[in-house]
């Protein structure tokens, strides 16, 4: 990922159930994206996860994103 670069960045709830699940599939697809849980919903029953990742992997993102909604009830905020 270079300098100065404007990053796609989005930010998901999941159930707290869920989300060492999210995490796992996250680290799996190594290089395309970064994830960090926003410490506000720490001690919620869900996590607020930051997803982040450089431009030329927005759309890659985007289809990991989709396709861990058909297994995961999460929301985008």
């Amino acid at each position: 990922m270079g300098n100065n670069t404007e990053f796609y960045r989005t930010v998901i709830r999941v159930p707290k159930a869920d989300s060492a699940f999210v995490y796992f599939q996250l680290e799996a697809n190594e290089g395309v994206c970064f994830y960090s849980t926003l410490k506000e919903s720490l001690g919620e029953s869900y996590r607020d996860i930051m997803v982040t990742t450089d431009p030329s992997y927005e759309d890659e993102t985007k289809r990991i994103l989709e396709f861990l909604q058909k297994s995961i009830a999460f929301e985008f905020l």
